[in-house]
């Protein structure tokens, strides 16, 4: 790579780096190299092939409208390179055993922009359920999505500065209960949801980000993400790596360069200030800045070296929570759409982005708390917490525009890619010979699952299948491990925001060590494949050295 001699290294070549990087080279016009310890870059931006001709999102599946809004804004070339985002008009839903089913219509302004169309669907079950969703709707469209956006796109605050997210808490006209701050997300939405179909909609949807039912203060980042995430659902036109390719191909046009299986061993230091890195092989790079996008552990006790640090940091570092967002994500390749009974009643079911099985359509909160406790103990869980999504082609479909990228078409039956999601224990609870059981127990477990819904789903229409466990995912990438959690580190309240992954280093710098920066999805604001962490860290690194501010006079 050149002379090895950079303005700029990263340690690592994930998706927030790429952000980074674009920004550091288009903006700041510094000479960046990246350093990737796996064979490709973009890590949570990565796709496989669960057959021939088909595409599975390993990492990442569905995004949110406003996931790279920045990027939209400053590189006006990243849509035209390949990041180009399409979207269903029903979002999210939850079928139960009874073949009821809630859904949730997409806030675009060509489909449900005031919510109107999803709170018809409640008043089915309670009319006073679907006023409290429009009254929801309208704080979350007028209040909470701004702060929000201010908050995401903007450099984590010092621990007692308040901030976009402390302001809207203190807004009267934001209708946010205080006392929502403090409950679990069972609490919450059976405090605001009378009809426990909707309860239970509610709560399967947001635990798909990570959060447990039982998480004292949790109840609050659910709500927000059910009224400011779902309604904007989109998923990557060609699969998430299509992404990785865009910002790689503005990052090299920038004069950007970047080697892959390349690991990286130690940050340089020197007299207090970062100089390069030490490569696995022995080589050293030299670099004005050093930024890595590594898990805090990693980059505290491997890279950094605890000796070099404040002991809070590293005492905090080493409890931080990462063991929980651990998962069965398995991608198939279907060679016809699922055909779910409850189509009958409510047909949009069969064109949802996302479908939950909701199981009993009567509230039983233990059956959520029994879920955690049995994680917890590290009991394989009894209760079949899955989410299903899918997007596919489907030529049949005129309401509904399919990604044909990701499915090869077929006039006669039409292909579909199905993603299937579970919960379940870390990377570190079974032994490599009992993931391999599990891998395959679980195949058959998902298809009888979806056969309770979709009675034409079986072995006859899988073409083949991607097989992501929480083993599977320790091993994709250093960051994961050793719990094999997609999130890197947990979305709890106490490490979201400000608190992401601890005060000291949330806002993208390292203390006492000059010239060193930090993202990565363990940073502010929480775990999403968006360009937020990466767009955080050159805002850091531009007030530093005074690089091009493009944001300036842009009001989220």
């Amino acid at each position: 790579m050149g002379d090895k001699n950079y303005d700029v290294v990263f340690v690592g070549g994930g998706n927030k780096a790429l952000v980074a990087s674009m920004y550091l080279t288009k903006y700041g016009g510094l000479k960046v190299g990246l350093f990737e310890a796996r064979h490709e870059l973009g890590t949570g931006w990565s796709s496989e092939e669960p057959a021939g001709g088909y595409l599975g999102n390993t990492c990442s599946n569905a995004h949110m409208g406003w996931y790279q809004s920045v990027l939209y804004r400053d590189f006006p070339e990243f849509a035209d390179y390949g990041a180009r985002y399409a979207y269903t008009s029903t979002v999210v839903g939850t079928v139960f055993e009874d073949q009821s089913c809630i859904l949730q219509y997409a806030a675009f302004p060509d489909v449900d922009p005031d919510q109107t169309r999803t709170a018809a669907l409640f008043a089915q079950y309670s009319e006073k359920d679907a006023q409290t969703w429009l009254y929801l709707w309208e704080k979350a469209r007028n209040y909470w999505l701004p702060a929000m956006l201010e908050w995401m796109h903007n450099p984590a605050k010092p621990s007692r500065e308040p901030d976009a997210m402390d302001r809207l808490f203190m807004n009267p006209d934001a209708g946010i209960d205080p006392h929502w701050l403090m409950m679990n997300p069972v609490q919450l939405f059976t405090s605001l949801f009378e009809e426990p179909r909707i309860q239970i909609y509610a709560h399967r949807v947001t635990q798909s980000w990570g959060i447990a039912a039982d998480e004292p203060g949790a109840g609050w980042p659910a709500l927000l993400a059910e009224l400011t995430w779902v309604p904007f659902a989109v998923y990557v036109v060609g699969g998430t790596h299509a992404l990785t390719h865009a910002a790689f191909r503005v990052i090299a046009e920038n004069g950007g360069e970047a080697k892959t299986s390349s690991k990286v061993d130690k940050i340089l230091i020197e007299n207090g200030k970062a100089t390069g890195i030490r490569l696995a092989d022995g080589t050293e790079v030299s670099a004005k800045i050093v930024v890595t996008d590594v898990d805090p552990y990693q980059l505290v006790f491997n890279l950094i070296g605890p000796e070099k640090l404040d002991p809070v940091i590293c005492r905090k570092v080493s409890t931080i929570s990462r063991d929980w967002i651990t998962i069965m994500w398995f991608s198939w390749a279907f060679t016809e759409r699922p055909k779910f009974l409850c189509e009958d009643k409510v047909p949009d079911a069969g064109y949802c982005q996302g479908l939950n099985f909701g199981a009993t359509s009567k509230f039983e909160r233990e059956a959520f708390y029994r879920e955690s406790a049995q994680r917890r103990a590290r009991i394989w869980p009894t209760e079949m917490n899955a989410l299903y999504m899918y997007q596919g082609y489907s030529p049949t479909t005129t309401d509904c525009q399919y990604d044909q990228c990701v499915g090869p078409a077929n006039p006669a039956e039409g292909n579909f890619k199905v993603l299937t999601e579970q919960f379940v224990l870390p990377n570190f609870a079974l032994s490599e010979e009992e993931w391999k059981m599990r891998e395959r127990k679980h195949t058959e477990e998902m298809l009888a699952e979806m056969k309770k819904y979709a009675p034409n789903v079986g072995w006859d229409i899988v073409s083949g299948y991607v097989p992501v466990t929480p083993h599977y995912t320790a091993g994709l990438a250093r960051n994961y491990a050793p719990a094999g959690n997609w999130a890197v580190i947990d979305n709890t309240p106490m490490q979201i925001g400000k608190f992401r992954p601890i005060p000291e280093l949330a806002a993208n710098r390292v203390p006492g060590i000059k010239g060193l920066y930090c993202t990565g999805t363990a940073w502010h604001p929480f775990a999403i494949a968006n360009s937020a962490q990466g767009y955080n860290c050159y805002k850091s690194i531009a007030e530093d050295l005074n690089l091009k501010k493009p944001w300036e006079g842009y009001v989220y």
